[in-house]
């Protein structure tokens, strides 16, 4: 008869995201999953088949329950969402730069099909959020471009947290970032 488990999934995955966020799949070895989770290899595979289904659980852990799509699908719609987004998204977590699914896509060659299958549809997902946002307070003809601007400034802003970017000068960028487009937009103010 199998030993029942003494660990919790969701308490493990929630201890491997910060690890496989700092080191990346590659970076991270067995021992290093060990040391964080408490949980010996044999426990670990016991639940997972082997490290990149570790990743994959914990990756789709991470997009289920982080800020993100919180923050986007607040009603009403806006860019007030927008703002929110950018400036609590890539700096949600004090200890861990930038977005896991963001740092991720570095490596995309040699992440597990299953895990680029899941950025990609939480990207789309993502995008459609910020679409939705934007749409609620953009000319319709500056939508495509407005939305292609919020994706790849997040990006970047997600990609700089990795330097370890203070929060007045994160805070800063996003702001001079919606200055812009309310110039853009002819938005006096994106504040409710």
């Amino acid at each position: 008869m199998a030993r029942p488990k003494k660990f919790n999934r969701d308490g493990v995955l929630d201890k491997a995201i910060p690890i496989f966020w700092k080191f990346g799949l590659a970076g991270t070895n067995v021992q290093t999953l060990e040391a964080a989770t408490g949980v010996n290899k044999s426990g670990l595979y016991s639940e997972f088949e082997n490290k990149e289904d570790l990743f994959v659980a914990a990756l789709r852990r991470y997009l289920e329950t982080g800020p993100a799509m919180r923050i986007l699908e607040r009603v009403p719609y806006g860019l007030v969402n927008i703002e929110q987004f950018l400036l609590r998204a890539p700096t949600f977590s004090l200890d861990h730069a930038g977005c896991l699914a963001i740092n991720s896509t570095r490596d995309v060659a040699s992440l597990p099909e299953e895990a680029v299958q899941l950025i990609s549809k939480f990207n789309d997902r993502r995008m459609k959020a910020i679409r939705d946002n934007v749409e609620a307070e953009v000319a319709s003809d500056r939508v495509e471009a407005v939305c292609d601007l919020v994706w790849i400034f997040f990006s970047g802003l997600c990609i700089d947290a990795n330097f370890h970017a203070d929060s007045v000068q994160h805070a800063r960028r996003v702001q001079n970032f919606m200055s812009i487009l309310r110039d853009t937009t002819g938005r006096e103010s994106f504040a409710g």
